[in-house]
């Protein structure tokens, strides 16, 4: 049998062939080559879309093409949903879009974008803004700096397996993991509500790394008193804060000065989840004097200054070691173990486990200890107060 050209596709095709194989072209046999059927070819309706076959040699030939904007001088402008290998897929392809319409620009957004527009939505402020911030928002921007490796990718391109990469980066901490995991569930929630990815892919993800609150080396008796008896070197005060208040190191780090009321003495702050958050910690008689000399409008952070300069939280553990090394103390210790030490000094004391988990922002064993139990503030403070330091 005779074989010719299509003359959309090229592809061979026989002469007396009414349909190009190949990509679906409408043909009629004629003087032994194929060419349109007018009357197979019918006008799509105004506003639908069309299909453009680009020149040259393509992989993707095939361009589905869509009216969604209107330009400033009023003219419509098209988005490119899509190239095809032919006509056939951006056919199928353009009649799906024409049964669910969407804005093409919203699946090219990246994660930035997303991100901004997600804060700007739920904090009513674009990321950027100076001023004072809630612990939520800068642990939200925290965790926001641990995804370089999605900033520029598309929202909608972003699978599971993108998310997971990130959650099993060891060398970050449980916590900031944990801040991540609930900037992606935030962030999908947003999304999906607003049709900018096709699922939710957040709730796929695990933490496979330890949980930081499992294990830790609380500080003894004998390594307190070094600290107590060394408090004048630098750093060893913030140890002592940390010690006797229990938060984790950037509850407390990132702790807005304002959630720091020294004249209720108290901390008023929290991460991780809902029993950590916004829960009040009396300040510690004994660790007040030293609040107060930390507390310093000209550093948005109680820990991370040296009274004259701001510093990072890395730089804020070798200034923690060095510390430790210099009242004598040789046990490897890290902050998390002075959140630990807070802990074994209420159960020292004696403090009730309902009042310890309160303090600690621990979730209760059972519902009495989690729902029913109601600590006002001078019964935290009492607990607190019944820590002795020695000094």
């Amino acid at each position: 049998m005779p074989l010719t050209q299509c003359p959309e596709c090229s592809g061979s095709i026989s002469n007396r062939a009414y349909l190009c194989p190949h990509c679906g072209f409408p043909l009629s046999p004629a003087a032994g080559r194929p060419v349109i059927s007018r009357k197979a070819k019918k006008r799509r309706p105004n506003g639908s879309g069309t299909v453009v076959k680009l020149s040259g040699k393509r992989k993707n030939p095939y361009q589905v093409r869509v009216n969604t904007r209107i330009n400033e001088d009023g003219y419509p402008v098209y988005d490119v949903l899509a190239c095809y290998p032919d006509r056939v897929s951006a056919e199928i392809a353009l009649a799906e879009y024409n049964k669910a319409p969407y804005n093409p620009q919203d699946r090219k957004k990246l994660f930035s974008e997303v991100f901004a527009s997600w804060y700007l939505w739920k904090y009513k402020e674009p990321f950027a803004a100076a001023g004072k911030k809630t612990s939520a928002q800068y642990c939200a921007m925290a965790a926001y700096k641990k995804c370089a490796a999605l900033h520029n990718m598309p929202m909608w391109d972003i699978r599971a397996v993108d998310l997971q990469t990130l959650l099993d980066l060891q060398e970050l901490s449980h916590a900031t993991l944990e801040h991540m995991r609930n900037l992606f569930r935030q962030m999908y929630k947003y999304a999906i509500q607003f049709e900018l990815v096709p699922k939710d892919y957040s709730q796929y993800v695990t933490i496979s790394k330890a949980d930081d609150d499992v294990h830790g080396v609380p500080f003894t008796p004998d390594e307190l008193q070094a600290l107590w008896a060394h408090r004048e070197i630098p750093f060893v005060d913030t140890i002592l804060i940390y010690c006797y208040s229990g938060f984790r190191i950037n509850e407390l780090a990132c702790m807005p000065l304002d959630d720091i009321n020294l004249e209720a003495r108290t901390f008023t702050g929290g991460l991780k989840n809902r029993y950590s958050r916004n829960r009040t910690v009396p300040i510690h008689s004994a660790i007040y004097d030293m609040v107060c000399c930390r507390h310093d409008r000209r550093f948005d952070s109680l820990i991370y200054h040296t009274g004259t300069d701001s510093i990072t939280e890395a730089r804020y553990r070798e200034f923690f070691n060095e510390a430790l090394r210099s009242c004598g103390i040789l046990t490897e210790h890290t902050p998390h173990d002075c959140r630990h030490t807070f802990n074994v000094l209420l159960d020292r004391a004696g403090v009730e486990r309902t009042v310890r988990y309160k303090l600690m922002g621990h979730k209760g064993q059972d519902i009495n200890e989690t729902v029913y139990t109601h600590k006002d503030l001078e019964q935290l403070k009492a607990a607190v107060e019944a820590i002795k330091t020695g000094v």
